[in-house]
């Protein structure tokens, strides 16, 4: 969707690509009322571009609704973590204890450790300029006990409801991976929404 320079609001859409120009018609508006969450920046000073995503509930709303989003998935990763088939290393503890990782990541791979011992090696790095209330989209994920690779390839290959936007095998540290990658923006929540 463009938005014309009489453009009211950028209401509508579900992004914007906050351009110079865009920037310039909305002014502080852009963040503080309609798209308080920066999913990446590109360039620096008067030609910088941020992608936002826009609260349709405006920006006060998604701010409390983030403040609890994130004790879920703190929760969430706390129970993760009691689960005798999933283990993780210190770093990947570490961002599932302080709520840092995507609704869709904890979801999933709590349905692939009820399935089969895994190892969360780690959580992909955010994007450039990616502000700092977004989780961690990503994890690279190797086996774990007798589970083999192909076993855990198989289930994001299989996944439909929360499917990653890219799936591939990677080498971390000399050991075998999948690593996945879900799109931004993501849920809000740990049911979907």
């Amino acid at each position: 969707m463009v938005l014309s320079p009489t453009a009211p609001d950028p209401l509508g859409s579900e992004l914007v690509i906050a351009t110079p120009a865009i920037q310039s018609q909305f002014g502080l508006r852009l963040a503080t009322v309609y798209a308080p969450q920066v999913l990446a920046s590109f360039g620096s000073g008067p030609e910088q571009v941020v992608v936002r995503y826009i609260a349709p509930e405006g920006a006060a709303a998604f701010e409390a609704h983030l403040a609890k989003d994130r004790q879920d998935r703190i929760g969430a990763g706390v129970q993760l973590l009691a689960n005798k088939h999933f283990h993780a290393s210190a770093a990947a503890r570490s961002d599932l204890l302080a709520g840092k990782v995507d609704p869709r990541l904890l979801v999933t791979l709590a349905q692939l450790a009820d399935e089969k011992p895994i190892k969360l090696v780690a959580f992909d790095v955010s994007s450039p300029g990616e502000g700092s209330a977004v989780p961690l989209r990503g994890a690279e994920i190797g086996p774990a006990g007798s589970t083999d690779l192909s076993g855990i390839a198989a289930f994001w290959a299989s996944q439909q409801g929360f499917a990653p936007a890219a799936e591939r095998l990677a080498n971390v540290g000399g050991q075998r991976v999948v690593a996945v990658r879900f799109d931004a923006p993501g849920p809000m929540d740990l049911g979907g929404s």
